[in-house]
């Protein structure tokens, strides 16, 4: 929710693929996968939604309606059972929720035909992906990750192969 402000510049959206509504319940969803803690950032600062709604529309493009009517019908179970968007919701609610969600159990007839917890397992893969991949794919801003797990950066693979029997 913290991008959110900067997203938007007299009307014109950052986002290449979602709303801002759409926007604002992914980074709260991926904020209960990666939160922030004594460590270091969470997904937020490190990007993450960036990073997938950059990639789908590119790379993971056949995703785009699963991302879609995941969102809404999530957001619409929120309303039904707590009354709130998912993003407005407490912490330990939206922790609730991603719980079932993972064991495709969360009430609410908007689900339809659409697999919650492959919903939610899509969203856990391209959230990893966003944190600990290579930020010049739009996600793990300053190479976050890397430094929390103390990794070299920018890490090209062979260079320190090459470097090592010199």
């Amino acid at each position: 929710i913290l991008l959110l402000p900067s997203c938007v510049t007299r009307g014109v959206s950052c986002w290449q693929f979602f709303t801002q509504e759409e926007a604002a319940c992914l980074i709260a969803l991926c904020e209960q996968i990666i939160p922030a803690d004594e460590h270091g950032g969470g997904a937020t600062e490190a990007g993450v939604i960036h990073y997938i709604d950059r990639q789908l529309v590119a790379v993971f493009d056949y995703d785009q309606l699963i991302y879609q009517q995941g969102i809404s019908a999530l957001q619409s179970s929120c309303l039904e059972l707590h009354g709130n968007r998912f993003e407005r919701l407490d912490r330990d609610t939206q922790l609730a929720i991603c719980t079932a969600l993972e064991d495709g159990s969360l009430s609410g007839d908007q689900w339809g035909g659409l697999d919650q917890s492959r919903f939610f397992g899509l969203v856990i893969n391209h959230t990893m992906q966003g944190f600990y991949g290579a930020p010049r794919h739009g996600g793990n801003k300053d190479y976050m990750s890397y430094r929390m797990m103390g990794l070299d950066f920018p890490l090209v693979i062979g260079r320190n192969h090459y470097e090592q029997q010199s």
